[in-house]
Formats: C-alpha cells, sequence, structure tokens
C-alpha cells in the first residue's frame, strides 16, 4: 500500500508562496511543480539521497524527482530502502525493540517515527539520535528547540555544519548532487547557447511569447529524464509560424541538417494549430519557433507534454553486435524489458545465452509504430550479422494494434536479439518478454529391449505375398529378377548380384520365399546380403 510522503504544513512552511494553498491545492502542486523544481516537501525525505543510494534506479530510467517520489511511496518504502539520513527502518526496528515486538512493517515503521518516535526521542537511524543531537548542542537548549525542530536542524543546517548526532558516531555526510541527465551545456556564442532553458520538463507546461520583427526566432532548451510520450503544440497564432524539434547530435550547439537535427517540423496558422506527437528518447532536446515569412509577426502558445515510459533495462542496449546489452542467462522465469527505439537510436540489440536446447518465446508489444524484431546467432562469431550465411534465424514484425511474438526451437548456445524501427522516420516505445519452455524428450532405458520382427520379410516369410507385395510384383513382373533391376543397374551388374549371393539362381521370387536366411547354404560365398 502506498505510503503519504508529504507533509503538507512543512512544504507551505518552507515555500511561503504556497501559504495560501489548501491541502489539495498543495498537495497538487507539488506534484505538477514541486518535486521537478527541487523544492524540500519533508524533513525525512531526501530525493537526492534516494536517488544517489539506489544507483538501479537511474539504470532503471528513474532519473526525475517525480519518478523517484513515485517509486518510493509505492515501492522503496516497503523494501526498506535508503532515503533519509534521519531514519533507517532496519535500524528503527532493531532499536526499539517494542515496535519489533508490534511486528511493525517498514511503512508503519515509518509513520510511528513521524507521529510518535521524534516526539520521544527515540533513535532512528545509525548516525541520528534526536535525544542525543539536542543534548549534544547546547545553542539548540537556548533557543527552545523540541525533537521536531532540532530533527530540521540537523537536516537542514547540522550535516552542513559537521555536528555529531549519535553516541560515538560520525556525522553523515552531505547528499551528493542530483543526477544529470541529457547533454552539458551548448558552447559559449553558438545559437543553442542563446536557448531558453527550461530544464526538465513536467508532465504539462505552456509559454506564451511572440517572435517577429525584432524577435525573429526564439529557442528553447529542455530535458526529459527519461523515455516517454511528448507532444508540443504551437498555437494562438495571427499570422504563420513554424516550429522544430531539434537534437543536436554532434553537441555542436548548431543546426547541422545534415546530420538530421532537425527531428520534426509543423506550421500553425489560419488553418489549425500545429501538433508534434511522438515517443521519445530520454535526452535533451530543443525546440525552435519563428514565424513563416520575413516581416511576420505573431503572438504564440507553447504547449509541452510528457507521459514518462521509463525504461527498464540497466543499460541502454547497443547497436551492433559488439555493443549488444548482456541480459544474461534467460530461463523459464519470464524476463521483462522497456525501451525505446527510433530516430535517435536506431536500435537495440540484447546478448543472452541458453543452457540447454529449448523452445524460446519472444513477445514486443505496447508499439505506436511498426516495429521488427529478429533472432539472431552469429555462426562465424565476426561481430556481423551476416544474412547469406543464415545469421537471423527468424524475424517477425509488429505495430500499434497487435503484440509480436517468436516462438523457436533453439539449442544451448549464445543469441541476439534485435529491436528496430521498420522505417528510419518510426519511433516507439516498446515491452519485451523472453523465456524459455524446456524440451521433453522419451528416452526407451531398458538395458534388454525387445524387438518386434514378425514383420521382418527375411525371418518370417508370411510377409511376403506375391499376389498383394508391390514389391515382389516388380520383381516378377517380366519372370526375370535380373531384368527388372537391369534399368538401374545394368543386365550384367543385376545378374552378378542375384547369381553370386544366394544360390538359387535367377528365381528371386521362389527364392525369398524358401527363407534362405534361416536355411542357408554356404557352399558358396555371398557377396551381397
Amino acid at each position: 500500500m502506498p505510503v503519504n510522503l508529504a507533509d503538507l504544513n512543512f512544504y507551505r512552511a518552507v515555500n511561503p508562496d504556497l501559504a495560501g494553498l489548501n491541502d489539495p491545492q498543495a498537495f497538487q502542486h507539488l506534484l505538477n511543480n514541486g518535486l521537478n523544481e527541487g523544492r524540500v516537501f519533508s524533513p525525512y525525505i531526501d530525493l537526492n539521497l534516494y536517488r544517489a543510494v539506489n544507483t538501479g534506479l537511474a539504470a532503471a530510467g528513474l532519473t526525475s524527482n517525480r519518478q523517484l517520489y513515485d517509486h518510493l511511496q509505492n515501492f522503496g518504502v516497503a523494501e526498506g530502502r535508503s532515503f533519509s539520513s534521519v531514519f533507517d527502518a532496519n535500524f528503527y526496528r532493531a532499536a526499539n525493540p517494542d515496535l519489533a515486538a508490534a511486528g511493525l512493517n517498514n511503512e508503519q515503521l515509518l509513520d510511528h517515527f513521524r507521529g510518535f518516535g521524534i516526539n520521544e526521542g527515540r533513535a532512528s537511524a545509525p548516525n541520528f539520535s534526536v535525544s542525543f543531537y539536542l543534548a549534544a548542542n547546547p545553542d539548540l537548549q537556548a533557543a527552545g528547540f523540541n525533537f521536531q525542530q532540532a530533527l530540521q536542524h540537523y537536516v537542514f543546517a547540522g550535516i552542513r555544519e559537521g555536528r555529531t548526532a549519535s553516541p560515538g558516531g560520525p556525522v553523515a555526510p552531505p547528499p551528493p548532487p542530483p543526477v544529470t541527465v541529457g547533454d552539458p551545456p551548448p558552447p559559449p556564442n553558438t545559437t543553442f547557447s542563446f536557448a531558453r532553458d527550461l530544464g526538465f520538463i513536467p508532465e504539462s507546461l505552456e509559454i506564451r511569447d511572440f517572435v517577429g520583427t525584432d524577435n525573429s526566432t526564439d529557442y528553447y532548451r529542455f530535458t526529459v529524464p527519461s523515455n516517454g510520450e511528448f507532444g508540443l503544440t504551437l498555437g494562438a497564432v495571427t499570422e504563420t509560424a513554424r516550429v522544430e524539434l531539434i537534437k543536436d547530435f554532434n553537441q555542436n550547439g548548431e543546426i547541422d541538417r545534415g546530420d538530421g537535427d532537425i527531428i520534426r517540423t509543423g506550421v500553425a496558422g489560419s488553418s489549425g494549430n500545429s501538433n508534434i506527437n511522438r515517443p521519445i528518447e530520454a535526452g535533451t532536446y530543443y525546440v525552435r519557433v519563428y514565424p513563416d515569412s520575413s516581416g511576420s509577426n505573431t503572438n504564440y502558445d507553447l504547449r509541452f507534454r510528457f507521459s514518462s515510459k521509463p525504461s527498464t533495462t540497466p543499460a541502454n542496449p547497443g547497436n551492433t553486435l559488439n555493443t549488444a546489452l548482456d541480459i544474461g542467462v534467460v530461463g523459464t522465469e519470464p524476463r521483462s524489458f522497456r525501451d525505446f527505439v527510433g530516430y535517435t537510436d536506431a536500435n537495440d540489440i540484447y546478448l543472452f545465452t541458453v543452457n540447454n536446447n529449448s523452445n524460446l518465446n519472444i513477445s514486443l508489444g505496447s508499439l505506436t509504430d511498426t516495429t521488427e524484431i529478429q533472432l539472431i546467432k552469429d555462426f562465424n562469431s565476426n561481430g556481423v550479422i551476416d544474412v547469406g550465411d543464415g545469421d537471423i534465424i527468424t524475424r517477425e514484425l509488429a505495430d500499434g494494434f497487435s503484440n509480436d511474438s517468436i516462438n523457436q526451437a533453439v539449442e544451448a548456445g549464445t543469441y541476439y536479439l534485435r529491436v528496430f524501427p521498420f522505417s528510419e522516420d518510426y519511433n516507439t516505445n516498446y515491452d519485451l518478454q523472453l523465456s524459455l519452455q524446456p524440451r521433453s524428450a522419451s528416452v526407451n532405458t531398458n538395458s534388454s529391449p525387445t524387438l518386434n520382427l514378425g514383420n521382418d520379410p527375411l525371418i518370417n516369410p508370411r510377409s511376403f505375398n506375391t499376389a498383394n507385395d508391390s514389391a515382389i510384383q516388380t520383381f516378377t513382373a517380366n519372370g526375370n529378377a535380373a531384368n527388372d533391376l537391369s534399368g538401374g543397374l545394368g543386365t550384367v551388374t543385376a545378374d552378378s548380384i542375384i547369381n553370386e549371393s544366394f544360390t538359387g539362381g535367377n528365381d528371386f521370387a521362389n527364392l525369398l520365399a524358401a527363407n534362405p536366411v534361416e536355411t542357408p547354404d554356404f557352399s558358396q560365398g555371398l557377396a551381397l546380403i
């Protein structure tokens, strides 16, 4: 069950511009704006610490404060992850046997500390005991601080000042700076160096401005912290204007058209707004707004929308076999991954191992554009997909209306999986799942098997019926076996085989009926048996 992380009274107190908001308004401000603005919302929660200590979250694409907040309230607290310099659930349980005896889970322990433990002066983290901290700092006592105030002093001043907060314990290190996502700032005096930096864009953002004779172009720089669905609308124009979504691939601060920096262009005018909607990869982008013709002047509204669909891969899958993401051994337990392929990332290639001959099951879904998936085996180990050598074992196409699946029998070994858009202008986030189904085989382990020889024509003469058996009819159609064999072997060869193999001469049908194997005559050597 999600735990409530926000202390709205504290949020309003440390952000005076929000003092007039009621609880629902303050909470919506926190989710829509405050988190992405880096505002403090609780003395017990430190998202920078949560990000730094839990490095796997960034690898999974959870980098924005909103994403970390959602993960912490839904999973992190319950899992006992570190998120605070003043509270540790495992320590709090161990230091307070009465709470352990009550069987409180991690979420209940946090609620207990915030509601009761802090006011009771309980020790709550390896490096923090609020009662010790208050007793060890006479200036705080002189100021009349209670335990709540002492905790807040430690979080916002004491750590930075190097004050000790537990008996014989070291001071907690200051939290590291936030992990940055996206490109470095553009070089000075380049086109993009003059762009207005919007930072991480929230779920929605609206900008109103002007372009025209005195201001011919507006540039905006923004970062999306994870893969997701992006929308951009240019509207409310009085004269025709254009908008471009741009990616500075070589990070030189300029628009290089030959490098494909302009991802998409739109036109807004009297006929309607310009809308750019597309899946997008985590990173830094630019938007350019300018009049459609010189001398035109217009106000405009520019609206950003972003819906996060964070990657769950431990790292971005490479574009070649040599840079493929190694996901290890695939077994019967399904392995799931979410990522992006498209204009800014043309291929995702996964490397995996199968330990036993199995049936491999692969599914690809949650697509917005047609996407191809290939199962590959690098037979000559040259790191190249050689189509002529049969490296592509199988391939399938999927679109936004149906999932794609591959069900393939494979032997033990190393394989690659390639996911890529069907067209270079297609973009999509995707969900990928792999699993194995063992292949079973029925094996007779009887050490003394019983052979069924009832139908063997050389052991049981009853198996031949010259009236019904087509093989015998073939040999006796002309009354001469040599004639029947001579079509393929030649007359001399056929006569030699028959005459030298059995003592029965050319009467092949009578010879078989007599069953010479059961009553052999070895007066002549057998040339053929």
